[in-house]
């Protein structure tokens, strides 16, 4: 049985259950604020074509803001789209086991959950240093004397989600080792 959301993989352990419902409401927030830097690029694009059509005054900034919303946005619908399996994976070989062994099946996906937490592990603590120099040196991105902006809040949202999809990666093989266990009672 291939199991799409976080929270359809009910375990029966109710701290487990209680952790996959928290991790999917958080990082459904954090979704809705990519959504909302979404509507953001899209007001700020359109602004700076008016701006430049109609008063030849265009907004200062616009590559660098969209392409720092850009970055922030991926990381804040990442989680969520692995929370609720929408994230693009080969199951050719999971799919063929379901059928056969379905035990091996979820010991075998949860592996690859914790292969992917450990690729997000990897990313948090070769990204950390970089956020805390940019923060430290208040490094900006832009043209003097035109636009500026600290590049450090989006490497923050980076962090964030990387850490947040490393937590969704290791709640889900946790699930997928108790199922398992437990002999899959859905």
């Amino acid at each position: 049985m291939s199991y799409a959301t976080t929270t359809e993989m009910r375990t029966g352990i109710g701290w487990l259950d209680a952790a996959a419902r928290l991790l999917d409401r958080m990082t459904g927030l954090l979704s809705v604020f990519g959504t909302l830097g979404i509507l953001a690029i899209m007001v700020l694009i359109v602004a700076d074509i008016v701006m430049r059509l109609f008063f030849s005054a265009p907004i200062m900034g616009v590559p660098e803001i969209v392409s720092m919303l850009i970055l922030s946005i991926v990381f804040l619908q990442l989680p969520n789209a692995l929370a609720h399996g929408k994230i693009t994976r080969a199951a050719l070989l999971l799919d063929r086991l379901d059928v056969t062994r379905p035990r091996i099946r979820l010991i075998l996906d949860g592996a690859l959950h914790m292969i992917g937490a450990t690729v997000m592990a990897v990313l948090v603590s070769a990204f950390y240093p970089l956020f805390i120099r940019a923060y430290e040196r208040q490094e900006m991105v832009g043209t003097y004397g035109q636009f500026l902006a600290p590049v450090w809040p989006s490497y923050l949202v980076v962090l964030i989600g990387a850490v947040l999809m490393c937590a969704v990666f290791v709640q889900r093989a946790v699930c997928l080792w108790v199922l398992a266990a437990k002999g899959d009672p859905a």
